[in-house]
């Protein structure tokens, strides 16, 4: 046992001796050619900056904050397998660098599917490293991985870090919306909006929250502002649709629902809502064809197959209605399955 003991306190010095070797003026040296690295990338002069990083590296190869520095500089190039290589050294010469982890995280995120962007979100913040950032972006992989009550908590943690930031009271806000928090929600995206005006998508989802809670006026003007702001959001556009459809304005409804239409084909919910309102129009062969148009389109569209079922039934044909809902149920449309039963 004494032995193993020496042995372990051996290596222990060796190690620590070579973060000691350098001499009070190449600490010096490598100090400065961080902080001016670092000034360098505030002022986004990233060539020049890297330049300096290396200069430092070339005094200390161990220095963690150095690597740390150029990894976060290659992500801004988009060089990511470098990125990376430069925060494993960061966080191997450095294991309590917690700003490493999140960096790693952050590279992951969107592409990694074994949750090893959220063990790193959560190793940063283990190790120190408690930006808003990186609670927001571990919200993000909760949401993913389905455990809504943790995102709430880390997009809550986001807040308390930085009380104006709009993106995580916005994803608090869908996350409330998902589980029927509708009040919450409708407060989250007015402080998103009210923390930043210009969110077009903020303002959409604000709307079809005033849609679930029947105001459908105040949907409206939201729907109105996400529409100046983005004109071609195509999304918004639907939604302004259907609060119009709501509000008896079917002219102004189909108006929006044919320049979603326009903008994006394959965008099955505005075809969706045209044939509703050529219904109410009693224009039912255009909607026949509009829906036989959009399923040539999207295909695998459960509720296209189920509402063109329903136009079918009002024409008298209930033998291509039933075809039309037993697609529909083979597709996953829960609905299908009580207008099946009519066909038997």
């Amino acid at each position: 046992m004494k032995r193993d003991l020496a042995i372990f306190l051996l290596v222990s010095l060796s190690l620590q001796s070579v973060y000691a070797q350098l001499s009070f003026s190449e600490k010096r040296q490598r100090d400065r050619a961080l902080h001016e690295g670092i000034s360098l990338i505030r002022m986004q002069e990233f060539e020049m900056a890297s330049v300096k990083l290396s200069e430092c590296l070339e005094v200390d190869s161990t220095f963690a904050p150095a690597y740390l520095q150029r990894g976060r500089i290659l992500i801004e190039w988009g060089a990511m397998d470098r990125a990376m290589e430069d925060l494993e050294r960061a966080v191997q010469y450095d294991p309590e660098l917690g700003e490493a982890y999140f960096y790693q995280g952050y590279i992951l995120f969107g592409t990694d599917t074994t949750g090893a962007d959220a063990s790193l979100f959560g190793k940063a913040l283990s190790h120190g490293y408690t930006d808003a950032w990186a609670y927001y972006f571990r919200g993000l992989t909760w949401i993913r991985d389905g455990n809504d009550p943790m995102a709430i908590n880390d997009f809550s943690s986001a807040i308390e870090a930085r009380e104006d930031f709009a993106l995580a009271y916005h994803e608090r806000a869908g996350v409330k919306r998902r589980m029927g928090d509708l009040q919450g929600a409708h407060f989250d995206y007015s402080t998103a909006v009210g923390y930043q005006p210009l969110f077009p998508l903020a303002y959409n989802n604000l709307g079809s929250v005033k849609i679930q809670l029947g105001d459908y006026e105040g949907a409206l003007e939201n729907y109105n502002t996400a529409l100046e702001q983005d004109p071609k959001m195509v999304m918004a556009l639907n939604n302004r649709g259907y609060a119009y459809f709501f509000l008896g304005d079917l002219e102004a409804a189909v108006d929006d629902f044919d320049a979603a239409i326009m903008l994006d084909r394959e965008f099955a919910p505005a075809s969706l809502n045209k044939s509703a309102a050529l219904v109410r129009q009693d224009s039912i062969q255009p909607a026949l064809r509009l829906l036989d148009m959009a399923i040539d389109e999207n295909p695998g569209t459960a509720l296209l197959y189920l509402n063109r079922g329903l136009i079918r039934e009002l024409t008298g044909d209930l033998s291509g209605a039933c075809e039309d809902w037993k697609r529909a149920g083979e597709l996953g449309a829960v609905e299908a399955e009580a207008y099946i039963q009519e066909c038997n």
